[in-house]
């Protein structure tokens, strides 16, 4: 029988929402592989402990900080390839790109892959968004995030004092936002359909998935913001548009295992790629199961029998 260590952070006692998360959806991907006829156990990283381990476990990766420093996450595929351990997910190399969005926005563009631009002093006037350079799960992203021009310097000193890490501004693009979950090899990815974000009874407000829209229950944002799986008919050419950039990412960032695009969507219908997570939920990729009909639990499977071949 397989034995499959489900690698996770540490977990403090007074954790945050999206770290707790992360336990959570450890004890889901437990719970799915056991089912499956494998043997599965969790285990917290720790180098002592996976020192340990038989070389022929496969380790399903779900460490997103490692440890406690998000600018060092990419560091546990490369821990894991220098004990010879097979492991599920993206490679030191594509999280060490991907992790720091920066870089990855400047990869995009090496690629002619549309992102929205840098903020510099000679940027053209207009909303900037300011984002912390390498941390995921939205954290520090706030409403008064989204700035005009002549503040971004201001704010940026102000928000790297509060967060204690680097932050960087790109243009605002005020429009829709969806979502592209993949996974496969770097020679066959599958992409799932495109799913959509909406802004319900918005009006005025700053159209952004901030921190507490995504993990603060009885926000605004959490109660405001939706998921939509389905697509209309006059989305078509725009979800395969969507799709070909999903694909242009894996293939530029030569990926490996799974990953999730986010986009958005600008008055003229031109897409822009905000990001790329090289280290995503599983959340996405479960409700597109749900919504189109495909098995999730074969995905994690398949997953997990990419890793024991590698």
């Amino acid at each position: 029988m397989q034995q499959i260590i489900i690698l996770h952070n540490q977990i403090p006692s007074d954790a945050p929402e999206d770290v707790l998360d992360i336990l959570r959806q450890a004890q889901w991907i437990e719970e799915i592989l056991t089912q499956k006829g494998f043997s599965a156990r969790l285990l917290p990283y720790s180098l002592a402990e996976l020192e340990k381990l038989d070389k022929n476990v496969v380790v399903f990766n779900l460490v997103d900080s490692a440890p406690g420093e998000e600018m060092l996450s990419y560091l546990v595929p490369g821990i894991l390839e220098s004990l010879n351990l097979k492991y599920t997910g993206c490679s030191l190399a594509n999280l060490f790109v991907t992790t720091n969005k920066v870089l990855a926005k400047k990869l995009m563009a090496d690629h002619q892959l549309p992102t929205p631009a840098l903020y510099s002093k000679e940027s053209e006037k207009g909303l900037y968004l300011i984002k912390p350079t390498a941390q995921d799960a939205s954290v520090g992203l706030d409403e008064r995030c989204l700035v005009e021009h002549e503040e971004v310097e201001a704010l940026l000193q102000e928000k790297e004092e509060q967060l204690h890490c680097p932050c960087f501004a790109e243009r605002y693009i005020d429009g829709r936002e969806f979502t592209v979950c993949m996974y496969g090899t770097k020679k066959d990815v599958h992409i799932l359909p495109p799913y959509e974000w909406v802004f319900n009874d918005y009006g005025e407000r700053a159209r952004i998935i901030t921190y507490d829209a995504k993990w603060t229950e009885q926000t605004f944002g959490y109660e405001h913001i939706s998921a939509k799986y389905t697509h209309d008919e006059a989305d078509k050419p725009l979800i395969h548009q969507l799709e070909v950039l999903a694909g242009a990412c894996w293939k530029a960032f030569d990926l490996n295992g799974y990953a999730r695009a986010d986009f958005r969507i600008d008055g003229n219908n031109k897409p822009f790629i905000l990001e790329l997570n090289a280290n995503p939920s599983f959340y996405g990729f479960y409700h597109l199961a749900k919504e189109w009909g495909f098995s999730f639990e074969d995905i994690i499977v398949s997953l997990v029998n990419q890793a024991g071949i590698l």
